[in-house]
């Protein structure tokens, strides 16, 4: 059994990936890096994300999140995260290496200049205008992270395409749900 490990961009597609193939689960860190606010903990996921005033810091990040990444690479899962620099961090760290052996690991980002596209698919999805410029603030680092990064396979995403084309496109294997 080889053990994948994604992190891709966000708004590439890593729920949709998740909701029609069985191999494969969308490891998001929210649940994992913060402590909600009551009133929006029953919120869906798009929607909490920019609220950076009703949640604070888990103490158990970046361990909870590692351990539950594990038992799903553990149970034959292609697990998929945003690419994100706490989340690469996370990933990088030497204590999952360790865990991870022969864990097969994959960058996935756009073009560095069709960030306009993901600007779309942001408030399509209901992104706040607060997630959307945190987004466009960050995108040229995690576009240098991606471009220097040497250890990891890399994909990027063509204009107009989805997480799981550009994976099939790679030579991974999704198994489609009945």
């Amino acid at each position: 059994m080889q053990r994948i490990l994604i992190m891709a961009y966000m708004g590439t597609g890593k729920t949709e990936t998740e909701k029609n193939y069985k191999n494969v689960i969308d490891l998001d860190f929210q649940d994992y890096k913060y402590i909600y606010d009551e009133s929006i903990r029953d919120l869906p996921l798009e929607q909490r994300k920019g609220s950076v005033n009703l949640r604070k810091e888990n103490p158990n990040y970046p361990n909870n999140f590692i351990k539950v990444a594990l038992d799903e690479l553990n149970l034959g899962k292609i697990v998929i995260s945003p690419f994100i620099e706490h989340v690469f961090d996370a990933y990088n760290s030497n204590e999952f290496k360790l865990k991870a052996k022969d864990t097969r690991v994959i960058l996935v980002c756009p073009m560095r200049n069709n960030f306009e596209e993901y600007i779309e698919r942001f408030k399509n999805r209901g992104n706040s205008e607060e997630f959307i410029e945190r987004r466009r603030v960050e995108f040229p680092s995690l576009i240098d992270l991606f471009e220097r990064e040497q250890e990891y396979e890399k994909i990027i995403i063509k204009p107009g395409q989805f997480l799981s084309e550009a994976l099939i496109e790679n030579g991974i294997i999704l198994q489609p749900k009945s």
